[in-house]
Formats: structure tokens, C-alpha cells, sequence
């Protein structure tokens, strides 16, 4: 028993590390192939979240993917100027602004969800439908977690 005790310290000690280096692997692989294609990682999810949840508020979008409000201005100025998305200001607040997709966003996004796709399979190869599940699962517990007991950063995040 207590050698059990003694890896999950040894394993939860690892963990942060761990999660560390498995999302910077994932999502520098996902960068070269989203590169290779003419787009970005903040590209994807951008047009991922506003594919899954319909036209945002621009902060609101910027609260689901996690960056700061400038760091989004700066994006969504490049991706207004490459017609993959419009901003429109709201009739009752005329500093907010709605983001939406445009029809090249939507196709961009189609195109792109095929390259996230392949790269998502060489990333999780060798893991069983059932393993990725429980992972995803896992993956989903942690976040929970962390939202939890971090009052300052609740929000929905996007899963690609």
C-alpha cells in the first residue's frame, strides 16, 4: 500500500510538469501543420470557437479562448483583413463589438478542422477510441478543477 501511496505522490509531484510539456508538444505539432496550411493556432480556435457557439462579443470570445483583449484585437484585425470573419457593433453597447464568421471563415474553418484532425490522430497514435475517451475525460476533470478553485479564470474554454 504504501508503495501505491508513494508513486501517486511521485506521479501528482510530475503532473504539472507533465501537462507542461504534453501541451507544448501537442500544440507545436498542431502549429507547424496549421503553418503548412496558411493559418495559425489562434486562427483555428478563434474560428473553432465562433463555429461552435455562433456569432460572441468580442470579450466574450476573448474569455472563452483565454487572452487578453488586446492579444484578440490583434487577430481578429488579421483575420477582418483576410475575410474570414466581420465585426459589428452592438446597437445597445456601441463599444462592444460582434464577431462573427464570414462564408470564407466558415470554409477556412472546414479546411482547417481536416489539418487539426490528422494532426490530433499522429498525436494521440497508439491509444485505444476508449483510452482517448478517458484522457479527454481526465482532461476535462483537471479544468473543472482548476476553475473551481481558481475564482478568477471561470469561464467555458473551447475543445478542439
Amino acid at each position: 500500500m504504501r508503495d501505491d501511496e508513494d508513486m501517486a505522490t511521485g506521479a501528482r509531484h510530475t503532473l504539472g510538469r507533465q501537462l507542461n510539456f504534453a501541451a507544448k508538444a501537442a500544440r507545436g505539432y498542431m502549429e507547424q501543420h496549421l503553418a503548412a496550411a496558411g493559418s495559425s493556432f489562434a486562427v483555428w480556435t478563434a474560428l473553432f470557437a465562433l463555429k461552435a457557439k455562433g456569432p460572441l462579443i468580442q470579450r466574450e470570445l476573448a474569455d472563452m479562448l483565454g487572452v487578453e483583449g488586446p492579444t484578440l484585437t490583434r487577430h481578429l484585425a488579421r483575420m477582418e483583413a483576410e475575410g474570414l470573419i466581420v465585426r459589428r457593433r452592438t446597437s445597445s453597447d456601441r463599444r462592444a463589438a460582434i464577431v462573427d464568421l464570414t462564408d470564407a471563415g466558415r470554409q477556412t474553418f472546414e479546411r482547417l478542422s481536416a489539418v487539426v484532425s490528422t494532426s490530433g490522430e499522429h498525436v494521440l497514435d497508439g491509444f485505444s477510441p476508449e483510452e482517448i475517451e478517458q484522457f479527454v475525460g481526465y482532461l476535462s476533470r483537471v479544468i473543472g478543477n482548476v476553475e473551481t478553485f481558481s475564482p478568477a479564470r471561470r469561464h467555458t474554454p473551447v475543445h478542439s
